[in-house]
C-alpha cells in the first residue's frame, strides 16, 4: 500500500455530465509506465481518446442518473479491461448494476461503522504496508475472524470492497494489480455454513464481470480439506484467467515458496507487525471515508432486460462445469 503521507481527499463530483470534467490523475513511476505501455496499451493519446468516450457514453446512458466520470475513476475499468472500450464499458455498467442489486454487500462502506471498524480490527483483510518486487499491492485476509454468530457473508464482502475501494482509484494498483493471501486455518463448519450456493454464484458473478481491479494470484494457506468442495465449486463459476491464478498451500513454509515472506506480517514470518498493517489501513480508510460514502450517492436504473440481472441456477453450478477443470488441491 502506498506509503505517502495521506490527506483527507474531497467528495467526487456525481454529476453524469459536468460542465468540466476532472482529468486529474496520478505519475506513473518507471515500473507502472512500462507495465502501462506494454501491457495495457496505454499512451497518452489512447488514454485521453478513451476518457472522452467512455464519458460520452456516460452521459447517453439511460440508466446511468448519477455517477462518478473523473479520470481515476474511469481508469479503473479502463486499464483493467486494457482499453477495450466495450469491456471497460460493460464492466462500469455492471459495477453500477451491483451495487443496486447488492447494496448489503456493496454500500455502507464506513470504518466508522462498528461491525467494520471491528472487522478491521480483527485483521479479516487489509493492504500489506510493501509492494512486492514486480510493484503488486498485496492483500493479506484472515478468515477465521469472521465469526459466524455475530457476522455473515454481507460483513465479509463489504470489507472486501472496503479494501478495493480505498485502493482502486490509485494508478500502481490500477497498472501493476493484486496478489490476495488468505489463511483459512481458523475456518469452521460455522463459517462455511454462512455461504450458500447462490452467494458463490453471485460473488463469482461480480468477480468475472463487474470488480475493477486485476488480480494477479491468488493464495490460500492451511486450507482445510471441507473447504475445497465450496472452493472448487467456485471454481466451476469463475472465469478460466483466475482460476489459473489460484494457489493452495499447507502451511506458511509453501507460501513463502511464491511470496516474499519479509511482506507478511511478522506474525506468519515477515517483518512489520499485523498490527502495523492495520493501523495503516485503517488511517488510509479515514482518509477515503467521504469519497467512499459518496459512492452511494450513484444512480443507476435495473431493469430486467439488462444480461446482468439473468441468473444461473444452483443447477446450472451443480450439474454444469464442475469436474471440467483441474480442481484445487493442496501443494
Amino acid at each position: 500500500m502506498p506509503s505517502d503521507e495521506l490527506s483527507e481527499l474531497p467528495v467526487p463530483n456525481m454529476d453524469k455530465a459536468p460542465q468540466c470534467y476532472d482529468n486529474e490523475i496520478d505519475e506513473l513511476d518507471a515500473n507502472c509506465q512500462q507495465l502501462a505501455r506494454d501491457f495495457l496499451r496505454e499512451t497518452p493519446a489512447i488514454r485521453e481518446q478513451s476518457l472522452a468516450q467512455l464519458r460520452d457514453w456516460i452521459a447517453k446512458h439511460p440508466n446511468i442518473k448519477r455517477c462518478r466520470t473523473d479520470a481515476r475513476f474511469l481508469l479503473r475499468f479502463l486499464r483493467t479491461k486494457k482499453y477495450s472500450f466495450i469491456n471497460a464499458s460493460q464492466m462500469l455498467e455492471r459495477y453500477l448494476a451491483c451495487r443496486v442489486v447488492h447494496p448489503h454487500w456493496f454500500q455502507r462502506l464506513d470504518i466508522e461503522d462498528r461491525e467494520m471498524c471491528e472487522l478491521v480490527d480483527a485483521g479479516f483483510l487489509y493492504p500489506l504496508l510493501e509492494k512486492d518486487a514486480r510493484g503488486r499491492t498485496v492483500i493479506f485476509g484472515d478468515a477465521g475472524t469472521l465469526d459466524p454468530k455475530q457476522f455473515t457473508i454481507g460483513h465479509g464482502s463489504r470489507m472486501h470492497m472496503l479494501v478495493g475501494e480505498t485502493l482502486y482509484d490509485d494508478a500502481s494498483v490500477q497498472c501493476a494489480g493484486f496478489v490476495l493471501i488468505y489463511d483459512l486455518s481458523g475456518i469452521t463448519m460455522g463459517m462455511l455454513g454462512l455461504v450458500t450456493l447462490n452467494d458463490i454464484r453471485d460473488l463469482a458473478t461480480y468477480l468475472n464481470n463487474a470488480v475493477p481491479m486485476r488480480i494477479q494470484e491468488l493464495h490460500f494457506v492451511n486450507t482445510p480439506s471441507l473447504a475445497l468442495k465450496i472452493a472448487n465449486y467456485t471454481l466451476a463459476v469463475i472465469n478460466e484467467k483466475l482460476r489459473n491464478r489460484i494457489m493452495c498451500h499447507r502451511n506458511w513454509e509453501d507460501l513463502h515458496k511464491k511470496i516474499d515472506k519479509r511482506l507478511i506480517p511478522q506474525e506468519y514470518g515477515g517483518v512489520h507487525p499485523k498490527a502495523d498493517h492495520i493501523a495503516a489501513f485503517k488511517q488510509r480508510c479515514h482518509v477515503y471515508r467521504k469519497p467512499m460514502l459518496a459512492l452511494d450517492d450513484m444512480e443507476f436504473e435495473v431493469t430486467r432486460d439488462l444480461e446482468y440481472c439473468k441468473k444461473s441456477t444452483i443447477g446450472e453450478i451443480e450439474t454444469g462445469t464442475v469436474g471440467s477443470f483441474r480442481k484445487l488441491q493442496l501443494d
